[in-house]
């Protein structure tokens, strides 16, 4: 009996030994710093930068502003917000193996400084880069009165081509750095299709399963089916009494205008005016014109049809903005957005409008009348 339990005795202590190395193996983000001018202790919470403002961990600063907390590897290779109780904005840091030091003022929290392990040193060098771009954009619109428009735009232009120059420098010189990713990901409502796919050949094969490149993958994906050469993507949604329906693929056979608007946007009711130019211009010669809502109020949507004077084809689905699914499948993220589309249901241009388009009507319907 007693050869039974010592053999049981030594059995556990041999699974217990086997598991210390795991234990002692295991890797975590340790999070520390300070945060000045607090008057008491504050709680901090931390959240995935931009995606969710539900916290993935929370904690609380001692009364002179020091706090500490860790983060497990499950977690690492994203930019993470830290926010302190009562204090405005955020800081931000990369969640990776090592030490990570914050510093900062609560009054000034966007301000903290973040280092002590490589991604985080580039992500503080980039916040440097940002402030000194921000500080020149700020000296630009407060002395305004002070520059002709021709030296204003030269100077934007500058400031502009500085931002490009060091995401390219940093991307092509760290393309496993996941801040390097993060940046290239900025701009990406602004790029087409071939210009993220481009950045993307870059980040792969480490990054193929993370989820910013996965975003701009999923985007690229999108704009592609909506480019100039595609099958414009199909929709069935209601018409302004509320009951008709109106298709797209309907109308092959004919030149289409698709143009996204909504009745709460002031730069596409300023564009209906020229929208209704071209319709007047180009409707006899065989040109349709539909207007798509991303309104999700009828009322509203029809109060402005009526006001401005939309006689041509309306449609919605009435969601409303850019959670309209048709205005997701077209990859819509502002509007007034355009697309010029051929009677094969082929996307011709997309984006264009005043001269550049009048143009391109010109020489569509031109052709078609000598043919």
């Amino acid at each position: 009996m007693k050869m039974i339990k010592l053999k049981i005795a030594l059995i556990a202590m041999a699974i217990l030994l086997l598991n210390i190395p795991s234990f002692a193996q295991e890797v975590f983000c340790k999070v520390s710093g300070n945060i000045s001018g607090l008057d008491k202790a504050a709680k901090i919470t931390i959240s995935r930068n931009r995606t969710s403002s539900i916290p993935v961990k929370t904690t609380v600063t001692k009364i002179n502003g020091d706090f500490s907390f860790t983060l497990p590897a499950i977690m690492f290779n994203e930019l993470y917000d830290l926010k302190v109780e009562g204090a405005r904005g955020t800081a931000n840091f990369i969640a990776e193996k090592g030490t990570v030091k914050i510093t900062g003022e609560k009054e000034r929290i966007y301000l903290a400084v973040v280092k002590g392990t490589p991604e985080n040193d580039h992500w503080n060098n980039y916040q440097k880069f940002s402030q000194e771009q921000s500080k020149q954009n700020n000296h630009l619109t407060m002395n305004a009165d002070k520059f002709t428009e021709e030296e204003r735009i030269a100077i934007f232009n500058k400031v502009q081509q500085r931002q490009e120059n060091y995401t390219d420098s940093l991307v092509q010189n760290y393309p496993k750095s996941v801040v390097a990713l993060y940046i290239a990901k900025i701009p990406l409502m602004m790029m087409k299709h071939d210009q993220i796919d481009s950045l993307l050949t870059v980040f792969k094969p480490g990054f193929a399963k993370h989820p910013y490149y996965l975003a701009m993958k999923t985007r690229a994906d999108i704009l592609r089916k909506v480019a100039p050469g595609a099958i414009a993507p199909d929709f069935t949604v209601i018409k302004p009494d509320g009951t008709s329906k109106i298709s797209l693929s309907s109308f092959r056979g004919k030149y289409v205008l698709l143009d996204f608007w909504a009745s709460w946007c002031v730069p596409c009711r300023e564009e209906n005016i020229h929208t209704k130019t071209i319709y007047q211009k180009f409707n006899p010669a065989g040109l349709e014109v539909i207007s798509f809502s991303l309104d999700s109020d009828i009322k509203a949507w029809r109060d402005a049809l009526k006001q401005d004077g939309l006689i041509w084809h309306n449609a919605s689905d009435l969601v409303g903005g850019t959670r309209s699914p048709v205005a997701k499948n077209y990859g819509i993220d502002g509007i007034p957005a355009l697309w010029l589309i051929d009677p094969t249901g082929k996307i011709i241009a997309e984006g264009i409008r005043g001269e550049t388009l009048e143009a391109l009507l010109e020489s569509i319907f031109s052709k078609n009348k000598g043919e």
